[in-house]
């Protein structure tokens, strides 16, 4: 980069072999794309949909199932083996196994498929932008794709356009580059086409090189292509980025934890049950009860598990598209909730992303822009907006305006007024100008019309006052004093103070084309000021209050000055003092042990550059928080990689930006963030309700279970009948409660800690479930029982017993017998294990109840469906012919008669008791909670009133303190 930057044209052309006014030849650029490849960004490792779709497969909880799969299919092999039975297998034998796998395969494939559609909107994004480059070549100027581009080309810039490629230019004329996506530079920066005499290695101080990427916003230049695709310093920094390795969400790290406990879990029961089966019952029945200690542990798997997370993410996934949020990967979802610190780039995010004119100084004094009115007769107002839209180098192409953010500003204030700018430029030719330069820091330009000619000038207020002898006050010309001059520069620091940009205008008639120019900038008349400023968003102010009321703290990292920063920040409510507020230079010279104790503090961060960032996220992330990093730019992708979740922008954001982060907003709006936080928050909570069903459910049924084995020495239930309730009831309720609607008081809590386990907060949803589902599956046995007549435990014990309690504890009587006269023990339990949680699932409320005194009943119509549904499948099987004798070891259809046709509606209705018993305890639990506390919180919550009383004080002292930029 150092010879490019000293060299001269001749050099260049030389060391590029091509020549500035004809280009490249057509063999020259073969020859060169060949050498050097296309000019693209380095894209990362795509992975095969078969990659993606196998390590679906050995996902631990996955390979548990696949587990419980093989054991479905060796048990009742091991079970004929055992017992001396021909080795005959049917298909019925691996039902189970079918349908575990074919849960996981849906899985899989679910998975798999929402990856793929989250490349493709990748690539639909990027196919939105396909840059074209105007080059000259073969001695003619002629437009191409960017990627063609190779070293040696002679590119043509203009204001509106992208730089296709790394460019050292070598003519310019007023050419200013927008850097802020590669140096975080907020202001275009000016570009030369001399040759550097120092060489430098700071990107910001290159000033004949037009980085790839950045963006004309004035002037014209030619430039010589000098490094294309990944040798661009864009390019560098994409490759960096494809290096880095993934890290696992939270939701990954608790799944994966769950699925390391609920193995064990399953394994200690297998064994103790067995031995406790094994020890209290007939030892030769010992394979049956290996038949039922492993059905039961595989019982506590939960089977559907996998294919909920995927498809509540999914769910999540389709509704976020729609609030314009892109989700690369499903579990990125997930770690929106979790996160409890935001870091936002200020422009474009919070901020509209457009210069707008707030205030004007006219006639020594501040007037509100939005509610002044041109009058007819106002010369003064006119000659001032004649000034706004003369004195300006931006151009108006149909609808669309191209130019410099401010000059952008001052017309679009000036037809809000009523000023028609294209009138004004059509019949005040431009013969003569000044451009801006930074050293006088003003631009000046002579418009005639009809032999009047008049000057114009703008610039930085206190470098134009110096040039004015004159002031206009109230339509009148009168010499300017000194008390005028003091009187205008107190004003436009009151406004600079606020983080307004001042831009004087002033103007005269002296102009003399026989004479320099520099006499177009002296004896001017002093017109008035405007006061400009980048203006948040509306809904930025309401989404960063949204997010403080969710404990999740806002951090603005900015490249603008201190002073600049806060008072956007006070405008947004998010900092109120210069102690919360901290520039490069400080955190320069701080260690970062130093950095992690301070940092917590810290609201705002402004005049960083791209190794902050990633300094600061990782100093937060140190300390233990899970921390979200928005950007757009291509200096903010490191920091995006590095952040937990990685937010770029889809409208303004560089194809870099995008490719590291792993949420894209689609309209650049901070609010959107908020929205998928909610988002976030709500999906993992329905996972944690899932998660409490299923499992609350599962050791509630092997509580009973084993309870009613080891009392009676026979499993009250078979291995189908734990499996139909896994597979179908479980299954069906379980998937439809990741389609409710969306808890919004959950955003008024503070954020899920990334170390905290997945159980946390459902002890009493466990409670709830396992002890009044067991409770009540045990009675709907005794009940079933009850219709056993003596007739039929003499029949089946040979006339040895009488009660079935009997018979169940006498080790001679054969095994299959004891399960035959527990028919209609097991069909009982059977309705009431399998409907129960039907009835309940639609009460399991984990939402932050405590934080409102009112219930509120908050539907979900795909549950109560589901939950129909499950219910009719489960009396379906209970009365279907074949399937329930054969398959569940149910009663047979036929089996109902005069006495026992009540057995099932009754079993219905014991079924509804664990429903009513969790509402009567909520009612209580909630009405205590809330009407009657006990002392030491009563005393917590009035102690908690005082500190949110005097915290609402402290923010209406400091609002009062500042001036709100309307």
């Amino acid at each position: 980069m150092d010879e490019h930057l000293s060299s001269n044209i001749q050099k260049l052309e030389e060391l590029f072999e091509t020549n500035i006014d004809k280009g490249l030849t057509s063999e020259q650029v073969e020859e060169k794309l060949k050498k050097f490849g296309k000019n693209k960004l380095p894209q990362g490792k795509i992975t095969p949909w078969y990659i993606i779709f196998l390590k679906t497969l050995i996902e631990p909880i996955v390979l548990v199932l696949m587990a419980a799969a093989v054991i479905s299919i060796i048990a009742p092999i091991i079970d004929k083996a055992a017992s001396g039975a021909k080795i005959e297998v049917s298909i019925e034998e691996f039902i189970d196994a079918i349908v575990i796998f074919s849960i996981v395969l849906i899985d899989a494939i679910l998975e798999t498929v929402q990856t793929l559609k989250a490349r493709k909107s990748m690539d639909a994004l990027k196919s939105l932008s396909k840059p074209k480059a105007v080059v000259i070549r073969n001695d003619s100027q002629q437009e191409i794709d960017a990627s063609q581009l190779v070293p040696g080309d002679i590119v043509v810039l203009e204001a509106g356009k992208y730089v296709p490629a790394e460019l050292r230019i070598v003519q310019a004329s007023d050419l200013t580059i927008d850097e802020s996506l590669l140096t975080g530079e907020s202001l275009p920066v000016e570009k030369i086409a001399d040759p550097l005499m120092e060489t430098t290695t700071i990107l910001a101080e290159m000033k004949n090189i037009a980085f790839m990427s950045t963006f004309t916003t004035n002037g014209r230049a030619i430039g010589i292509v000098i490094k294309t695709g990944k040798f661009t310093e864009i390019g560098k920094i994409a490759e960096s980025i494809n290096e880095n390795d993934e890290q696992e969400t939270p939701l990954e790290k608790k799944l994966h934890s769950f699925t390391y406990w609920i193995s064990a879990l399953s394994f200690g029961l297998a064994v103790l049950i067995f031995t406790t089966l094994f020890l209290s019952g007939s030892q030769a029945a010992w394979s049956n009860y290996l038949m039922i200690a492993i059905t039961l542990a595989i019982g506590v798997i939960p089977e559907c598990l996998a294919a909920v997370v995927s498809i509540t993410l999914s769910i999540s996934t389709k509704k976020m598209v729609k609030q314009h949020v892109i989700i690369k990967k499903l579990q990125a979802v997930e770690t929106l909730g979790s996160v409890n610190i935001i870091c936002t780039d200020k422009t474009g995010t919070l901020t509209q992303n457009r210069m707008t004119v707030k205030r004007m100084i006219m006639d020594n004094k501040i007037l509100e822009s939005k509610i002044y009115a041109k009058e007819a007769n106002d010369n003064h107002m006119d000659l001032f907006l004649k000034s706004l839209v003369l004195c300006n180098d931006s151009v108006t192409e149909g609808t669309e305006r191209i130019g410099d953010p401010t000059e952008l500003a001052l017309v679009d204030y000036a037809e809000i007024i009523g000023y028609d700018e294209q009138d004004a430029r059509d019949t005040w030719k431009r013969i003569d100008e000044i451009p801006f330069d930074s050293e006088r820091k003003m631009m000046t330009t002579v418009n005639s019309i009809n032999g009047i000619n008049t000057t114009f000038t703008k610039g930085a207020i206190d470098q134009l006052l110096k040039k004015c002898t004159k002031i206009m006050i109230d339509n009148v010309e009168r010499e300017i004093t000194q008390e005028d001059i003091k009187q205008i520069l107190q004003i436009s620091e009151e406004l600079s103070s606020n983080a307004l940009r001042v831009l004087g205008f002033a103007f005269n008639n002296n102009y003399d084309n026989e004479k320099d120019k520099d006499h177009l900038e002296h004896d001017l008349v002093f017109l008035g000021a405007v006061g400009m400023i980048d203006p948040v968003r509306e809904t930025a102010v309401n989404a960063v209050k949204q997010a403080h009321n969710a404990g999740i703290k806002v951090v603005m990292i900015t490249g603008d000055h201190a002073s600049t920063a806060l008072a956007i920040a006070k405008d947004l409510d998010l900092a109120y003092s210069t102690s919360e507020v901290m520039s490069s230079v400080v955190l320069n010279k701080m260690s970062d042990d130093e950095l992690l104790k301070i940092i917590e503090q810290i609201k705002v961060f402004a005049r960083v550059n791209p190794e902050h960032k990633v300094r600061i996220v990782d100093a937060l992330q140190k300390n233990g928080n899970i921390v979200s990093m928005t950007g757009d730019g291509v200096n903010d992708a490191p920091s995006l990689s590095k952040a937990n979740i990685g937010v770029a922008m889809g409208i303004t954001g560089t194809d870099v930006a995008k490719q590291a982060s792993d949420v894209i907003l689609t309209d650049d709006n901070f609010e959107t963030i908020i929205r998928g936080v909610n988002e976030g928050r709500n999906v993992y909570q329905k996972i944690k309700r899932a998660i409490a069903f299923v499992i609350g459910v599962n050791l509630a049924n092997v509580l009973s279970i084993f309870i009613l084995s080891a009392i009676n020495t026979v499993s009250p239930l078979e291995a189908t009948n734990i499996l139909w309730m896994n597979l179908i009831v479980e299954s069906i309720v379980a998937l439809s409660i990741g389609m409710g609607s969306n808890d919004d008081t959950l955003m008024k809590i503070k954020p899920i800690k990334g170390k905290n386990s997945l159980f946390k907060g459902l002890n009493y949803t466990f409670a709830k479930i396992i002890i009044f589902t067991s409770m009540t599956s045990i009675a709907g046995f005794y009940f079933g029982m009850s219709f056993i007549s003596e007739q039929e435990v003499l029949s089946l014990t040979n006339n040895t017993h009488t009660t079935w309690f009997a018979a169940f504890r006498d080790a001679n009587i054969n095994i299959n017998n004891k399960i035959e006269l527990g028919d209609h023990g097991r069909t009982a339990m059977f309705i009431v294990i399998t409907c129960a949680p039907c009835f309940y699932a639609n009460f399991i409320k984990l939402s932050n109840w405590k934080s409102d005194k009112k219930i509120k009943l908050v539907i979900n119509k795909p549950l109560w469906i589901a939950s129909i549904a499950a219910v009719m499948l489960n009396l379906i099987a209970v009365f279907i012919p074949v399937l329930n004798n054969d398959v569940l070891d149910l009663i047979s259809s036929n089996s109902y008669n005069n006495t026992n046709w009540y057995l099932v509606p009754c079993a219905l209705l014991i079924s509804l008791i664990p429903t009513i018993l969790m509402l009567l305890l909520d009612f209580v639990t909630f009405s205590t909670y809330h009407y009657l506390p006990d002392p030491w919180r009563r005393n917590r919550l009035i102690t908690q009133e005082m500190v949110e009383k005097d915290n609402i004080a402290k923010i209406q002292k400091n609002r009062k303190s500042k001036k709100p930029i309307d």
